[in-house]
């Protein structure tokens, strides 16, 4: 008789997000863009500055993915097209910028509009 061997418990899978939470997700990161664009902060002159403009928003939409609406980071990641270290470091980066008032006025305003979302059915995380 062979002794009963315990097998670690299987390695989960990448985390796959739902179509509502992408959909909410891809709804964040327009909302951004739209009010940074309406503050005047959102006119990218060159290509770099429009690298740089994508790569704000999008860090700004993660960080308010997590932080309002209390999304894993790995769905946040799979939503984004991104792993979930680079949510993390989003998140680190748009907490870092906070101390700006100005900046911390914008992030809490998308912060709240973001939370009237979850007021559609099926978006609550």
């Amino acid at each position: 008789m062979t002794p009963d061997i315990a097998l670690p418990p299987p390695v989960p899978g990448p985390v796959k997000v739902t179509a509502d939470r992408r959909i909410l997700c891809m709804i964040v990161r327009q909302m951004t863009s739209e009010m940074l664009t309406m503050t005047g902060d959102g006119s990218a002159k060159s290509r770099g500055d429009r690298r740089r403009m994508v790569c704000h928003v999008r860090q700004i939409a993660m960080y308010v993915c997590h932080v309002a609406l209390q999304m894993p980071l790995s769905e946040i990641g799979d939503a984004f097209g991104r792993d979930r270290t680079t949510v993390a470091h989003s998140c680190h980066v748009v907490e870092d910028r906070r101390d700006d008032p100005g900046f911390d006025a914008f992030v809490a305003s998308v912060e709240r509009l973001a939370e009237t979302l979850l007021l559609l059915p099926g978006s609550r995380p």
